[in-house]
């Protein structure tokens, strides 16, 4: 073997470095013959160091720099297999050793699927199951960062595709398909779904069980695997309150955990780990009991057959998530004119979603029905004794209260320490929410929904975002068991959801909620227009904004001008009401009709809203008076640049009047 080439399977990683060190120094004379090889090299070293205690961080390193080798190559099949299996394990390796780094970790393992599914078009022999697994990847650091329905979504795709690569004639594929369908059983606990999450995880149990006796025996990740299959199926039995069910379930994980210890004492420290994550331990006589119950109870009582897990109704974390690929082997304003300065829209989604909802239903909705028979009877504790049932009354009215003031706060201008109140609010619900039918479930939407516009309006984007998008889920879920009562709520959701889309970048994701916003209110507007057209008024407006962030210029136009004509008419019919809104609405249509270039169609509506402005009048012009202000200013500028100096001087002093109209700093 030459002192460039990469030692084969079975060398210690000071070997394989030794030959990256000459490999580095040869690339840098001759690249075109050595790079391939460098990244190779790079790629064995930091997959093999990042196995080792201590040195994860190291392994990251050198992976990154194999990625960059690896991005100098042409554009081949190899290469790119290359790149691809360089950054799926970097996002493992950086999940699992810095928390620091979840967000790099995350859009490391993006790329690596989008590199994966290059290769799957290309048809690249092999690259579908390498998809699988960098799916799997991407699932679990989305999880880690609470973009938790987008990793659902990811891992079911992995499952899939698990699913159309096993061997119909003799099986092979199975065992993989099985550690797939356990994370998505994990993903769906996790995610408050356990009777969906029971059914996955005992489909990949029953796999594992199948593979016991198969010839040759099973490596120790093979026992692990299985082990941490039988362990969540008892800790979601658990968290169903079928205490009796799960005992065999924790016995068989105990069983299998003796068996790693005997064949690589080592090993069990990472199963310990997993176990004591989730509250629960290995006794000295071999069984799997919850902490709680082992400081309250002998130890000498305990036993595989008897020992039982905590009382863990709630929805978060209930089941013990190995890595897939860790088996060996503001609010705010947008959009506007062409040029110039930045040109706000009126993108009033927060305030008047949550003041008009919590109008017509209350915080927490709890006009609907206390149970629903879908959630079947209440489950029973661990113990024996009844587990928290469907909430009563007093949880409920605390919820209310809780909500109501949060909203308060954020209202008056301090959506800092509205948080705390609704972040209380959350966690009561969410206890609630367990055995307590549509009620529950509607009031845990819509303490998320508050709890993301007032994390919105702290700054917090990325949080409200978590929290509206688990609130669309829950009354997407909920909608055909009562559409009455959920349909207006999920349209403010919906919209909210793509405001907070809006505000992270994300404009062509915002398109899909910001559209199924307008279709709800539609609906609701056609039933009750009295009651729901100053709603679809506004929820176009806003996709307007989210139609113009996406560069489709002529559908955020038709959009506005729809809201504009629901606005005068709403305006005829009390006009002190609605001059704010039509005031909006027609700096929204100049702002699109410039975005255009058509010059001269934008000074009209921009002069018959100064003109609305200037009318001796008690009604302000909405809680987004600067925005407005802004829209003015910008039009302004526009005109006075297209030929239009009165018209211009007009808006600039109407904003600027306006601005010393507007509140002070707070929200």
């Amino acid at each position: 073997m030459t002192e460039y080439e990469v030692p084969g399977p079975g060398a210690s990683p000071d070997e394989i470095e030794r030959v990256v060190v000459s490999l580095r120094r040869a690339a840098g004379t001759d690249p075109d013959r050595y790079l391939p090889e460098l990244g190779h090299g790079l790629l064995r070293l930091g997959s093999l160091i990042a196995t080792e205690p201590g040195r994860l961080d190291e392994a990251v390193d050198v992976l990154e720099e194999a990625a960059a080798v690896y991005r100098r190559l042409p554009e081949g099949h190899l290469h790119l297999a290359g790149l691809g299996i360089a950054l799926q394990r970097k996002a493992l390796a950086l999940g699992f050793g810095f928390a620091e780094r979840y967000e790099e970790a995350r859009e490391t393992a993006r790329e690596a699927v989008e590199v994966w599914r290059r290769l799957v078009a290309r048809g690249v022999e092999g690259s579908r199951a390498e998809l699988a697994g960098a799916l799997l990847v991407l699932g679990g650091r989305l999880a880690d960062t609470g973009h938790h329905h987008e990793a659902l979504d990811r891992i079911t795709e992995a499952v899939e595709i698990r699913r159309l690569l096993v061997d119909r004639t003799d099986g092979t594929g199975r065992t993989e398909l099985a550690s797939a369908l356990q994370e998505l059983g994990v993903k769906l606990g996790e995610m408050g779904r356990q009777d969906e999450a029971i059914v996955h995880l005992r489909l990949a149990l029953a796999v594992y069980r199948e593979t016991a006796g198969a010839a040759g025996g099973r490596t120790v990740g093979d026992l692990g695997e299985h082990a941490m299959a039988a362990f969540a199926v008892g800790r979601t039995l658990i968290g169903l309150g079928r205490t009796d069910e799960a005992r065999p379930y924790f016995a068989e994980a105990a069983a299998l955990h003796a068996e790693i210890g005997a064949r690589e004492p080592a090993a069990v420290a990472f199963f310990d780990h997993v176990f004591a994550r989730h509250g629960y331990r290995v006794t000295y006589k071999g069984g799997i009991l919850a902490w709680e119950k082992i400081r309250s109870t002998p130890e000498t009582t305990s036993s595989p057959e008897t020992a039982t897990g905590p009382d863990t109704t709630g929805h978060p974390d209930t089941s013990a998530r190995p890595d897939p690929a860790a088996r060996p082997g503001a609010p705010g304003t947008v959009g506007g004119a062409s040029e110039g300065p930045g040109t706000p829209d009126r993108d009033d989604t927060a305030d008047r979603a949550a003041s008009a909802s919590a109008a017509r239903t209350g915080p927490t909705a709890r006009t609907a029905p206390a149970a629903s028979d879908e959630d079947g009877p209440a489950p029973t504790g661990p113990t024996g004794r009844a587990a928290p049932g469907p909430a009563g009354p007093a949880a409920f009215e605390r919820i209310d209260h809780l909500n109501a003031h949060g909203l308060a706060l954020a209202h008056s201008g301090r959506p800092g320490l509205a948080v705390e109140p609704l972040t209380e609010a959350l966690a009561l619900a969410r206890a609630a929410a367990v055995g307590s039918g549509l009620a529950g479930s509607l009031s845990l939407a819509r303490t998320l929904h508050n709890l993301g516009l007032v994390q919105a309006w702290s700054g917090r984007r990325a949080e409200a975002l978590e929290a509206v998008d688990e609130a669309v889920h829950l009354y997407r879920r909920r909608l055909g068991t009562a559409p009455g009562a959920v349909r207006p709520l999920l349209a403010d959701s919906a919209d909210s959801l793509g405001s907070r889309l809006a505000g992270l970048g994300r404009h062509r994701d915002a398109l899909a909620p910001a559209t199924e916003a307008v279709a709800l209110f539609r609906q609701l507007a056609h039933a009750d227009p009295d009651a729901y057209r100053g709603e679809l008024a506004r929820v176009l407006n806003n996709l307007s904004i989210r139609l113009c962030d996406a560069d489709r210029h002529i559908e955020a136009l038709a959009a506005t001008e729809e809201s504009l004509e629901l606005h005068r008419d709403l305006h005829r019919d009390d006009p002190q009401a609605h001059l704010p809104g039509l005031a909006h609405a027609l700096t929204n249509l100049a702002l699109r009709r410039a975005r255009l270039g058509r010059h001269e169609a934008v000074a009209a509506p921009t002069a018959e809203a100064v003109h609305l402005l200037r009318q001796p009048t008690r009604s302000r012009p909405g809680n987004d008076v600067t925005g407005l202000a802004e829209s003015l200013a910008c039009l302004g500028w526009y005109l006075r640049r297209n030929g239009h100096p009165d018209a211009a001087r007009d808006a600039e002093r109407t904003a600027r009047r306006l601005r010393r109209r507007a509140p002070k700093p707070g929200r």
